[in-house]
């Protein structure tokens, strides 16, 4: 039986308050003080000299009026279809009742007032009936910027000078969204930062790069889902452009995701009980819809594709089979309380989550039901959620009326896609926590030990955080991108063997 780790099991130093943990080489933190960060001598930097150095200031974001821009798509004059056409159009593509709806939205001097008057008064049934199936407390209490917040994998995210980031699957290239509405690309050996500008990309909490494809990025956003199809290098900023993907009800949107594959792509919004697929080149979606839990706020794939977890605003998370040839099916799970806080796959589909339960445990996930089953007998029961980390809080004295405050709810949680090591942000805490782990046999965790706690310039607490990993002549090795609140984004390598045959770019 796995021994239930407890945040109590890491060791803090000195170095811990008064320097920047900047890396973990050899299963050992490496610090450093704010003034010797970028030297080229440290240990650290001979493994992120291939990362684009990135730091955002308050003075960089624009005003709210100066962020309104016309993309490239609106340098175009629109075709205006004949109103008949176009809800032909839509009764194809959408089906009759949004046909009804768009007749309804339509001047009635372009389809008669008869017309006009039945197909509204049919509208207003058809709202009458989907607000009763879909009750506003079946989601979260607001739409506006607070259930936003709440749900984002960001700390403080209404205050963040860097709201969320999203690292591509296939090289180095970076995109962070920012307070002022906008998304900034970083890639490497590419001089300039394209700067991603739209109408509709409000409050965007969610990015996911499309696979197989270097240049498509789609982002969550409060009114639907845009997907850029972003020009890197001098011209970039007026050479990008982005489609909107949105329907009814399904606003705003806090989670999107593409299949590993690339082809399909997938969202979520807590005030909605529907996950939108959607064929982005056709600008269509399916929605899957399951009764119960309420609006959808989370969505993650698992590395090989084959499971989807959708996680509800209420105790309620489902994870979809999604294997190829096969009609979708999905299973039902409950969390004991609250709703899901954070997740994310490894390894042989194994799932790792969190709830905001309090006190917070994090569980390993051998996706079968009954979970929770009190009545099995011992943790190799499969059918049981692991216990694997004991989150309450913990408080590490440092003498001089200094300290460290580590646990409490959890934010954002990432994974490095060998499974080795995992970590963790939580709302209280001024420290990123690092666990090693080891998936065996049976998607199992066979450990799940305290590697270190990363603390950035005194002052500054961790926003958010994506893992980088990817091959290079031949290693593996993995990187933490944290982004700080001064807007310091850090590259935190983890390297556990030194080679002296190790070369960068």
């Amino acid at each position: 039986m796995l021994k239930l780790t407890s945040l109590s099991d890491f060791e803090i130093s000195i170095h811990d308050v008064n320097e920047v943990t900047a890396g973990l080489i050899d299963n050992r933190p490496i610090y450093c003080d704010k003034k010797h960060l970028h030297e080229e001598t440290q240990p650290f930097a001979l493994y992120i000299r291939h990362y684009p150095e990135v730091n955002i200031t308050p003075e960089m974001l624009a005003t709210r009026e100066s962020s309104r821009t016309i993309c490239a798509g609106d340098l175009f004059l629109p075709v205006e279809d004949s109103a008949l056409k176009k809800i032909a159009s839509v009764w194809r593509e959408k089906g009759i009742a949004e046909a009804i709806r768009c007749a309804a939205a339509e001047d009635p001097r372009k389809i008669t007032k008869i017309v006009h008057w039945i197909a509204t008064r049919i509208t207003l049934v058809l709202n009458f009936i989907e607000k009763k199936t879909s009750s506003p407390s079946e989601g979260l209490s607001s739409v506006g910027s607070g259930s936003v917040a709440d749900i984002a994998a960001t700390r403080d995210w209404p205050t963040a000078l860097i709201r969320c980031l999203a690292w591509h699957p296939h090289c180095i290239r970076l995109a962070l969204a920012t307070r002022d509405d906008r998304i900034r690309i970083f890639s490497s050996g590419i001089q300039g930062v394209a700067v991603l500008r739209h109408g509709s990309q409000k409050s965007v909490c969610a990015m996911s790069w499309r696979p197989n494809a270097g240049r498509q990025l789609a982002a969550a956003c409060c009114g639907g889902v845009l997907v850029w199809t972003v020009e890197l290098g001098a011209a970039s900023n007026s050479l990008s452009h982005a489609t909107l993907l949105r329907q009814r009800n399904h606003a705003p949107v806090t989670g999107v995701a593409w299949h590993p594959q690339g082809d399909l792509l997938v969202s979520c919004s807590p005030n909605d009980l529907n996950i939108i697929v959607w064929d982005v080149e056709k600008e269509t979606g399916v929605s899957l819809r399951r009764l119960g839990g309420g609006g959808q706020c989370i969505l993650r794939w698992s590395p090989c594709g084959a499971k989807l977890l959708a996680a509800t605003c209420r105790t309620v998370f489902r994870v979809w089979n999604t294997g190829t040839g096969k009609p979708w099916t999905t299973e039902r799970w409950t969390v004991p309380n609250g709703r899901i806080a954070a997740a994310c796959f490894g390894p042989h589909q194994t799932l790792l989550f969190v709830s905001t339960e309090d006190p917070a445990t994090l569980f390993s996930l051998p996706l079968q039901d009954n979970i929770f089953d009190l009545r099995a007998s011992s943790t190799n029961d499969t059918r049981v959620a692991i216990p694997l980390v004991d989150l309450s809080k913990a408080y590490f004295p440092l003498g001089d009326n200094e300290g460290i405050t580590l646990g409490g709810r959890v934010i954002a949680m990432d994974w490095d896609l060998s499974g080795k090591y995992l970590a963790i942000l939580f709302q209280d805490s001024p420290s990123v926590a690092v666990f090693k782990t080891k998936v065996g046999t049976m998607s199992r965790l066979t450990e799940v030990v305290p590697a270190c706690l990363i603390n950035g310039v005194p002052g500054e607490i961790p926003n958010c955080l994506q893992f980088h990993q990817y091959l290079e002549t031949g290693q593996q090795k993995a990187c933490l991108t944290i982004a700080w609140s001064s807007g310091r984004v850090q590259q935190f390598p983890i390297i556990e063997k030194v080679s002296p045959s190790i070369t960068c770019r």
